[in-house]
């Protein structure tokens, strides 16, 4: 029975612009798609700032039109549709989290938000955790699941990254590849269907 579902944030709430970048920096080469990638995890680590990952891949990539803006959220990017729909959620008694990579910004956007809409349960990230050890890891995945304290077999993920997916499978948590939102919500309506008793 699924009680509690972790969502992304990149990929769900709002488009993923560092692997559109990162995407670009790994056709320069394997050395400059490890700098970005590294710059990047330090980023979500709470290492750097925005403005020196936005400056590092302007001149790396060799794109003066790359600004700091352009990884800059606020609560607009945010999809009202995304909004109801995790508020309809608390009708079925699930509870709601955020298991994702998140820098400062992210993290405060969310948690500010979530202030005012008293959505999650919990926002769990390397870096909201204070944890070394990567999101793709059994360590951040423990640390969230006894934040929202359930177990994994109660557990459903919903991401649009494939590799996130393929981590939280081979621990055994259930999870959902978003494609959108109207399937996210027929698939919800049969998993909490099949929950109900016969």
């Amino acid at each position: 029975m699924i009680r509690a579902i972790f969502f992304d944030f990149y990929s769900v709430w709002t488009p993923d612009k560092f692997s559109y970048y990162l995407a670009v920096a790994q056709q320069n080469g394997p050395e400059v798609y490890k700098e970005m990638s590294d710059l990047v995890e330090s980023y979500y680590h709470g290492q750097v700032d925005i403005n020196i990952v936005a400056d590092t891949f302007r001149v790396k990539l060799g794109h003066p039109d790359i600004s700091v803006n352009q990884f800059r959220l606020q609560e607009t990017d945010i999809s009202p549709d995304i909004i109801n729909f995790m508020r309809n959620l608390h009708a079925h008694f699930l509870k709601i989290g955020i298991l994702a990579n998140l820098g400062s910004q992210e993290y405060q956007l969310l948690n500010t938000f979530n202030e005012h809409n008293q959505i999650f349960e919990v926002i769990a990230s390397p870096f909201s955790l204070q944890s070394p050890a990567p999101l793709l890891s059994k360590d951040v995945f423990a640390m969230a699941l006894q934040n929202i304290g359930e177990p994994l077999d109660s557990c459903l993920l919903v991401s649009g990254n494939p590799s996130f997916l393929e981590f939280a499978t081979s621990l055994g948590v259930a999870v959902h590849q978003f494609e959108g939102l109207a399937k996210l919500q027929k698939t919800l309506d049969q998993l909490l269907a099949s929950d109900l008793p016969q």
